[in-house]
């Protein structure tokens, strides 16, 4: 009885061996040529323009409460010039202050002189500094700030700054000097700044 157990035993094993030596199913194969992976670009450009840009802000004979025309501190046209989208930043950068002198009219300012950094306008004369789209959506971006001096290393952003391949948008920094109890002190000052733009992937 056992050596007839051990018979089927190795017929089946056998069978087993066979079945799977010659088993066989249809197959059909093919082969995808030519893939490719090519990294997108980033290509902001101000006024058209890459470093060294030369766009820049230049008011004179400032006075405080003046018209909205004149406390307009200028705009920066912002394009992507590159493959994917992106979003602007901007940030307030390098800022230099100076007295140019000491007027008569200056009296209390205890910091008249020739130096930089003497001057009063960044300091709180002017006192609402904030960037905005020049174009619909309107509205200021957040935050906005209560002097250059605050602002200074702050970078701003918004939706409103995303770019699309090839989108340009109005950029726009605006810098109010409302009235104060120490306008004079102002008379005669200058203030000169940065700012870094910068686009950054969606």
């Amino acid at each position: 009885m056992l050596r007839i157990i051990k018979s089927i035993v190795t017929i089946v094993a056998v069978a087993a061996i066979a079945t799977t030596a010659t088993g066989a199913y249809f197959s059909d194969t093919e082969t995808s040529t030519g893939n490719t992976f090519t990294t997108g670009t980033l290509d902001l450009k101000v006024g058209n323009m890459d470093d060294p840009v030369t766009v820049h802000i230049v008011k004179a004979s400032q006075k405080p409460s003046a018209s909205f025309s004149q406390n307009i501190g200028g705009q920066f046209v912002v394009k992507n010039a590159g493959s994917i989208a992106g979003t602007v930043q901007a940030t307030i950068k390098n800022i230099k202050s100076y007295e140019n002198g000491c007027l008569d009219s200056e009296v209390g300012d205890a910091t008249c002189g020739a130096g930089v950094d003497q001057g009063e306008l960044d300091k709180g004369l002017i006192n609402r500094v904030f960037f905005s789209l020049n174009q619909a959506p309107w509205g200021s971006l957040t935050p906005s700030f209560t002097s250059l001096q605050a602002a200074q290393g702050v970078t701003v952003t918004s939706s409103k700054y995303d770019l699309a391949p090839g989108e340009s948008k109005n950029a726009m920094l605006s810098l109010y000097w409302d009235t104060s109890a120490n306008d004079n002190l102002g008379q005669g000052d200058s203030v000169e700044f940065d700012i870094e733009f910068n686009l950054v992937q969606i």
